[in-house]
Parts: C-alpha cells; structure tokens; sequence
C-alpha cells in the first residue's frame, strides 16, 4: 500500500517550478508555487496574493510570479518605486528589465518541475 501512495506522488504534476538564470553574469533564481494559481473554491473568495521571492546577486526581494503557458517570470516594485520584470521564454531565453533604472539584461534560464 505504502508503495502505490509513493508511486502515485511521484506521477502527480508537479506543483512548483524553480528557475535559475544566468543574465549577462547575474545569478537570479526564484520559484513559482502552481498552487497560487489554482482558481477559488467559491465565486466569494477574495483574488489570492500571489508571491515568490527572488535572490539576484547579493539581492533578495519580493515578487509577484507570472505563469502563462510555457513563458514564466515575475513582476516586482523594486527600491524607490522602480519596476522591474523577468520574462522567460520556453526556451529559456530571459529578459529581465528595470525601466526606472535604464537596467536591461538577458542571459538563459533553466527550469525545474
């Protein structure tokens, strides 16, 4: 019995993805928790906030995670207001920008499930 349960985990979709990247010499990484997206239980539940943290350089800070298809990224309100975005492609190739900044970078990323 104990080994059905564990085979039926091993082929249950998985429920996080873990991106690292490599953009122009910056490491970044993050995960997105596919749970967060999962539609409400009743039509009155307030829209969920969803959250992942990102670690760029020597850098931590919050992000709000993009999930649509294949792409991947997040969305983030850096220090002093500035917006910054990370788009991966289903190939791996990223774009990370921060407009407020002048800050363009794109590198490869990698995907885990």
């Amino acid at each position: 019995m104990r080994m059905a349960v564990f085979l039926s985990a091993l082929s249950a979709p998985a429920m996080a993805d873990t991106i690292t990247c490599d953009l122009e010499g910056t490491s970044l990484a993050f995960t997105i928790d596919r749970t967060q997206f999962a539609p409400p239980h009743d039509a009155g539940e307030p829209p969920r906030r969803k959250v992942t943290t990102v670690r760029m350089g020597d850098a931590q800070f919050p992000a709000e995670p993009i999930l649509m298809g294949d792409v991947r990224g997040f969305w983030a309100e850096g220090l002093s207001g500035s917006n910054m975005m990370l788009v991966v492609q289903a190939d791996g190739s990223a774009v990370f920008t921060n407009v407020d900044a002048g800050q363009r970078l794109t590198g490869q990323c990698e995907v885990r499930q």
